[in-house]
């Protein structure tokens, strides 16, 4: 990365320790960022933001959407929630959910977007997102929220153990995209967290465009700075 050139995260109605559990979780990958803590009303004086961290609810989303710094399919969301919020906010663009404030659950979501933030995902690539996925699996409907999306496939974090069939039929929104139904098949399990192939479609031109869009989500390539924190 460039000298003059960093990772901002901006936190709001979050607690510092949660903040410095971020740094944390990205100094273990070897990417240091700059934590921001912002108060309601502040925050329009940072204009490189590049991942923000807030509880899933109307007067924080709210709020994001109205400060000049955030960048739809640009600034890398956390959100903290569950599968309900998720759903709710789902054209807002969650990159990850954390359904905890734990450590755990924090460095679930930095290793699912820390090479997202330090490299990109080229056009080709997964877009870690969380939306509500519910599958159709032979009169079965299972549900799930996602991991992450490609053209090509997705990986779903289903809600209970289950082997799905290999023929089912995936329904999903994708934030500035719209819904999607598509024939899949499962092609790997890690307990709850099974990966899921799409089968040729004529979604398939939209979900390659939406890729695309996303391909230059956050910042790019670079050697890490010394992790700081602000307060606001």
């Amino acid at each position: 990365m460039p000298e003059n050139q960093r990772f901002t995260l901006a936190g709001f109605q979050v607690s510092r320790k949660l903040l410095v559990g971020f740094a944390d979780s990205f100094e273990r990958l070897n990417t240091s960022i700059l934590t921001v803590h912002l108060r309601h009303g502040k925050g329009d004086d940072y204009h490189e933001i590049n991942a923000c961290v807030l509880p899933l609810g109307e007067t924080a989303v709210a709020w994001l959407k109205k400060s000049a710094w955030f960048l739809p399919r640009r600034t890398v969301v956390y959100g903290i929630g569950g599968a309900k919020e998720a759903a709710r906010f789902v054209g807002f663009g969650i990159n990850a959910l954390l359904e905890a404030s734990n450590d755990t659950s924090i460095r679930a979501a930095v290793e699912a977007t820390q090479s997202l933030l330090s490299r990109g995902i080229g056009v080709c690539g997964r877009v870690p997102i969380a939306t509500l996925v519910r599958i159709d699996a032979r009169g079965r409907r299972v549900t799930g929220i996602t991991k992450n999306v490609g053209y090509g496939g997705m990986a779903v974090r289903l809600f209970r153990n289950v082997a799905l069939p290999q023929e089912i039929t995936v329904n999903f929104v994708l934030p500035y995209a719209g819904s999607f139904s598509l024939a899949a098949s499962p092609r790997w399990y890690a307990g709850r967290l099974a990966g899921l192939r799409f089968q040729p479609s004529v979604q398939e031109a939209a979900l390659r465009r939406w890729v695309q869009e996303y391909s230059l989500l956050g910042c790019s390539g670079g050697q890490p700075l010394r992790a700081k924190s602000a307060f606001v």
